[in-house]
C-alpha cells in the first residue's frame, strides 16, 4: 500500500509538471510582449527564477541550519545538471539555437560568474559574509545588464493570440507554483520510493535530491525548445545558473562562514568545463546545436553521475 501511495503521487507530480511547465512557457511568453520586452530577458529574469525557487530554499535551509555542504552542494550540482543535462535534452528533443547576444554575454557571463565563485571558495575552501557581499554585487550587475537590453529583438506577430495581461500573469504565477510543486512532490515520492526498495541512502542523495531541484528547469526547458520557444528555453538555463551561483549562494553566505564536509574541486571543475563546453557547442556560424551534441552533453552528466557515485564509495 505504501509503494501503490508513492507511485500516486509520481503520477500527480508528473501531471503538475506537464501542465505547469505549459502554462509557465505560454504566460512567460505572453507576458514579454504585454511589457514589449524579449522573451530572452523574460527567460533569464522571470523564469529562471522562479525555476530556482527550489534551489533557493534548500540553499538557505542548509546555510541557516550551519549545513554548508547541502548549501554549496545543491547549487553547483543544479548548475551541472542545468547546463548539462537540461540543456542536453532540451537540444535532442528540439531544434535549439541560440541569438549572437547569447553566444556573445550570457553563456560568458555564466562561464566567468561561476569562475568567480570558484576562486572565491577555493581561497579558503568556503564562503564567508565578504564573498557573499561580492557574488550580490555581481548579480546586482547582470541585472542592470539584463534590464538594458531587455527591449533588443522584441518580436511582436499580429498572427500570433496573446491571453489578456491578467490571463498571462496568472498563467505565469500558476506554472512556477505548478513545476516548483511537482518537483518538490516527485522528489518526495521518488526518496520514499528508493527507501521502500531499500535503496541506500548516498545513492538517494546524489541522485535524487540533487537532481530533483532542477526538475522545473528541466520541463520548462523542454516545453519551451518544443514550442521552438529557444529564448525562453536557453534563457532559463542560463538564467537559472546565474541565479544560482550569484543570488543563492550569495544569500547563503551572508549567513557566515559555509564549507563543505568533502572536497569539491572536482564538482567545481566539472561546473566550469561544463559552461565552456556549453559555449563551444554554439559556436558555428549558425549558432545551433545538433543532436549528437544533446547526447554528449547528457553523457558528460551521467559521467559526473558515475564519479559521485564512485567517490562516495571510495
Amino acid at each position: 500500500m505504501y509503494i501503490f501511495l508513492q507511485i500516486i503521487f509520481l503520477i500527480i507530480a508528473l501531471i503538475l509538471l506537464e501542465r505547469g511547465s505549459d502554462w509557465l512557457v505560454n504566460g512567460a511568453s505572453d507576458l514579454a510582449r504585454h511589457f514589449n520586452v524579449s522573451e530572452l530577458f523574460i527567460g533569464l529574469t522571470i523564469v529562471a527564477f522562479g525555476t530556482s525557487t527550489p534551489e533557493l530554499a534548500v540553499s538557505l535551509a542548509g546555510a541557516f541550519s550551519h549545513s554548508g555542504s547541502v548549501a554549496i552542494g545543491n547549487v553547483v550540482g543544479s548548475n551541472i545538471v542545468n547546463a548539462s543535462f537540461i540543456l542536453g535534452i532540451s537540444i535532442f528533443l528540439g531544434s535549439v539555437f541560440v541569438k549572437r547576444q547569447t553566444l556573445k554575454y550570457e553563456i560568458p557571463l555564466v562561464i566567468v560568474a561561476q569562475f568567480i565563485a570558484t576562486m572565491l571558495f577555493l581561497k579558503s575552501d568556503s564562503f564567508d559574509f565578504y564573498d557573499g557581499i561580492v557574488l550580490l554585487s555581481v548579480f546586482a550587475i547582470f541585472m542592470v545588464y539584463a534590464f538594458s537590453t531587455s527591449k533588443n529583438d522584441v518580436k511582436i506577430s499580429s498572427e500570433e493570440k496573446i491571453h489578456r495581461f491578467s490571463v498571462a500573469i496568472f498563467l505565469t504565477i500558476a506554472g512556477i507554483a505548478g513545476v516548483v510543486a511537482g518537483g518538490e512532490l516527485g522528489v518526495y515520492a521518488a526518496i520514499n520510493f528508493a527507501r521502500a526498495l531499500k535503496v541506500s541512502e548516498t545513492l538517494i542523495a546524489v541522485t535524487i535530491i540533487a537532481f530533483g531541484t532542477s526538475v522545473p528547469e528541466l520541463v520548462t526547458s523542454i516545453r519551451a525548445a518544443k514550442k521552438l520557444k529557444n529564448d525562453i528555453a536557453v534563457g532559463n538555463i542560463m538564467g537559472s545558473n546565474i541565479f544560482n551561483i550569484l543570488a543563492i549562494l550569495g544569500l547563503s553566505s551572508l549567513s557566515g562562514k559555509i564549507t563543505t564536509d568533502t572536497p569539491i574541486t572536482i564538482d567545481l571543475i566539472f561546473m566550469n568545463t561544463i559552461g565552456v563546453i556549453a559555449f563551444l557547442i554554439f559556436l558555428n556560424k549558425k549558432r545551433e546545436a545538433k543532436k549528437w551534441k544533446g547526447l554528449l552533453l547528457m553523457s558528460i552528466y551521467l559521467i559526473y553521475i558515475a564519479y559521485s557515485i564512485l567517490s562516495v564509495n571510495l
